[in-house]
């Protein structure tokens, strides 16, 4: 027999062992397992339109600002003007049931950044007032520091200050601002939500 053939017949297997060979050295994987119960408790805070949550344009047709509600969210409709500032006063109710650790996070901006130059959300009552910047010169801004409310009624307002000229008014939106009002109820540490979520 040549060496040739023999070759060629050794060539072969060992071939077909280098094709195999990744799929017989696969990663090994151990697995545990975990049970989570879930059981339901009262929310630590609840979310309400607030007493300027509704106010119609002198028109009678369109708002100023209107605001819904649910148990986990708010939704707030704004209409801005070529003004230097809008604040919308009192706009959600915050009713805090027992000390919360309130921090805002996970902002996204959604729109035409030239048009919205800077946003506060403004917490109050008749004892409390803090600002939270969540855009800065047409960027958003992730604040890190968590507000300790004691048990009580606040307010959420909106102060927006604009770049003018603003286009003409429209039935679309020149912007979608999006924050995660969070209570963590074990200190005072901001935790954002994990990305993608």
């Amino acid at each position: 027999m040549s060496k040739f053939k023999l070759s060629k017949k050794l060539l072969i297997p060992l071939l077909a062992i280098l094709v195999i060979a990744p799929v017989i050295t696969a990663d090994v994987i151990y697995y545990y397992q975990g049970t989570i119960n879930v059981y339901t408790t009262s929310s630590p805070i609840q979310l309400a339109v607030g007493p300027n949550g509704d106010q119609k344009l002198p028109s009678g047709t369109g708002y100023y600002i209107y605001v819904t509600t649910t148990s986990t969210s708010f939704t707030a409709n704004i209409n801005i003007t070529n003004a230097s500032l809008a604040y919308f006063y009192q706009a959600v109710t915050l009713t805090v049931s027992k000390t919360a650790n309130i921090y805002f996070s996970n902002i996204t901006y959604n729109g035409n950044a030239n048009y919205i130059n800077n946003m506060w959300l403004v917490i109050t009552n008749t004892s409390y007032n803090k600002q939270i910047q969540i855009i800065s010169n047409g960027k958003i801004v992730q604040p890190t520091t968590a507000l300790t409310l004691s048990p009580g009624t606040y307010y959420i307002g909106i102060v927006v200050q604009p770049v003018t000229p603003l286009p003409k008014p429209s039935a679309n939106s020149i912007a979608t601002i999006t924050v995660y009002l969070s209570d963590n109820v074990i200190s005072s540490t901001a935790v954002p939500l994990p990305p993608g979520i």
